[in-house]
């Protein structure tokens, strides 16, 4: 039989829950007008009004983020996971699903590869990651977020490579890490990384990352040729010619070195490139067919 001390704080709790729930509810938006961002009750009245049941209140808000989710239809009405998704998770920090659902949820593509809502995903991620360092999803959506978006290539490299070392973590992430390295102008950081691999025990792995480590060596020469260019474009004002003019006139001290003993060109594009290799190691952005994330990329 229930005594009578505790009836009166179990009614207490559920007035105040109540209270909470109508307050908490979305306003209804005009039928016409501009956007109306979700309003709602600060986390610290929250947690003095809800007193003991601060994990009942995250679950209710969890419940109003996921509608909010499957209402959105444009950029703005994604963007109002984010105040449901900081609110949660400072109520209830280690509610881990919160951040990598709303932070996955939120970035909207404007069309032409123009996306926004991006940096309230990536300071979502940023979050969860101080509470859960080794969440292999969450690394891989922020160095989804600082490379497609944001361009922060080095970063995005660090955080890949720490990935890789995490259980469970996709075979692939080691070499994406490497490109991104190569891609942000720290081909010295990703040579560490691919000569460590390239001992690997591993056959397989072994001669991945052996292949790796040439095509990082070659990327290194590349960018010194680059970087000759770029030199002699601001003395003259156009790219030269040719990659003999540069070594002819002081603007590349040594000959580039190709490890299967090819020769080198300038391209269209005034950079340089390589008779035995096809491709740049870099990945593809909008500007040059499209960012791909894929396991193909890497081979």
């Amino acid at each position: 039989m229930m005594s009578r001390t505790s009836l009166p704080a179990l009614l207490g709790g559920f007035v105040s829950l109540t209270a909470l729930v109508l307050l908490a509810t979305p306003p209804r938006k005009p039928p016409r007008g501009p956007h109306q961002e979700p309003l709602l009750p600060r986390q610290e009245v929250l947690r003095v009004v809800g007193r003991g049941y601060i994990e009942v209140i995250a679950d209710y808000f969890w419940i109003q983020l996921v509608q909010a989710t499957g209402r959105a239809r444009d950029a703005e009405e994604y963007r109002d996971i984010y105040p449901y998704g900081e609110l949660i998770t400072d109520l209830d920090p280690r509610f881990g699903m919160v951040y990598r659902f709303a932070a996955g949820a939120l970035p909207t593509n404007l069309g032409r590869e123009t996306w926004v809502n991006t940096q309230e995903s990536t300071r979502l991620l940023r979050k969860g990651l101080k509470l859960f360092p080794n969440d292999l999803k969450m690394n891989i959506l922020l160095a989804y977020n600082l490379s497609a978006f944001h361009k922060q290539y080095q970063e995005a490299a660090e955080v890949l490579e720490r990935a890789s070392k995490l259980p469970g973590a996709p075979a692939y992430l080691p070499a994406l890490a490497t490109r991104l390295y190569a891609q942000s102008g720290s081909v010295n950081a990703g040579l560490v990384l691919a000569r460590s691999l390239a001992e690997s025990e591993d056959p397989e792995t072994r001669e991945l990352f052996q292949q790796r480590v040439r095509d990082l060596e070659m990327e290194a020469e590349l960018r010194r040729v680059d970087a000759a260019i770029e030199k002699f474009r601001g003395a003259f004002g156009v790219a030269p010619p040719d990659v003999h003019t540069l070594l002819w006139l002081g603007f590349l001290k040594q000959p580039p070195k190709d490890p299967k003993g090819g020769g080198f060109y300038i391209g269209h594009d005034g950079r340089a490139y390589s008779e035995t290799q096809q491709r740049r190691l870099e990945i593809f952005t909008p500007d040059n067919r499209g960012f791909q994330w894929t396991k193909a990329t890497e081979n």
